[in-house]
């Protein structure tokens, strides 16, 4: 797929707003968000089911009516978030490269099941893989998804830079155990590469203070290893009500 071909091709839109992030790197900073419908997987605590059960308004837009949209809320910087924006064989995968080859920053909010670009879809949309716009946050999924066996965070690893973020999503203990496996797995790449590595609790399944206090009995590992390590919460879930849309 390359620019020019995605233009006149339509993809499945749930909305487009513009409000702060809620989580991760970019947590606090104004965005505009851009959701894509449809997703592969099916995770036990998805707050975004919307998105793919056909209980909202799905509007097919052309790639250059998104680019409309998002320029009227004039700010550089993107969120690509489903439902998955990275479904292989679908449009939608590309609007990501459309949008940042106008010049806007894009992350992209990847459930960790799909292949990240390749290097030859990123010189498609001239983009280059070192000085790249794109960036990932990848969700390594943990047995309370019922979705870990999905998982391509083996694969996905080494395509990851600085700006790049990986997200746990914790449901209870065994989650953390499970997401501390990986992250001795893949420490060194972790450390030389400066992965933000976040830990997020499920909203209204495990309370914040007791993720903070499993992450303090695992600080000696993460300091040892010089690893990027944060709590992550949904702050927009505790600005407005968690059922919310468009905030």
């Amino acid at each position: 797929m390359t620019k020019d071909l995605i233009m006149g091709r339509k993809i499945p839109v749930i909305e487009i707003f513009n409000s702060i992030s809620g989580e991760g790197i970019s947590a606090g900073t104004i965005v505009t968000f851009v959701r894509v419908a449809g997703c592969n997987l099916r995770c036990s605590f998805c707050d975004t089911r919307y998105s793919y059960e056909g209980t909202y308004n799905i509007e097919e837009m052309l790639p250059e009516q998104i680019l409309e949209k998002v320029a009227e809320y004039k700010c550089k910087d993107i969120i690509c978030t489903g439902g998955e924006p990275l479904e292989t064989g679908m449009e939608k995968r590309y609007l990501p490269l459309f949008l940042a080859s106008y010049g806007y920053n894009v992350r992209i909010e990847t459930n960790g099941s799909c292949e990240l670009y390749s290097e030859e879809e990123l010189r498609s949309f001239g983009i280059d893989n070192v000085l790249r716009n794109v960036y990932y946050t990848i969700d390594v999924k943990c047995p309370g998804s019922e979705m870990s066996k999905f998982d391509l965070i083996e694969k996905n690893v080494h395509f990851l830079k600085k700006e790049d973020e990986i997200k746990f999503v914790i449901a209870g203990e065994e989650d953390f155990e499970y997401s501390i496996e990986k992250i001795k797995a893949f420490k060194d790449i972790f450390r030389s590469n400066e992965i933000t590595l976040n830990f997020s609790p499920v909203f209204g399944s495990i309370e914040p203070a007791e993720l903070v206090e499993l992450l303090k009995l695992h600080n000696s590992f993460f300091a040892e290893h010089e690893l990027r390590v944060r709590l992550s919460l949904q702050i927009h879930k505790f600005i407005w009500n968690p059922q919310k849309r468009g905030v």
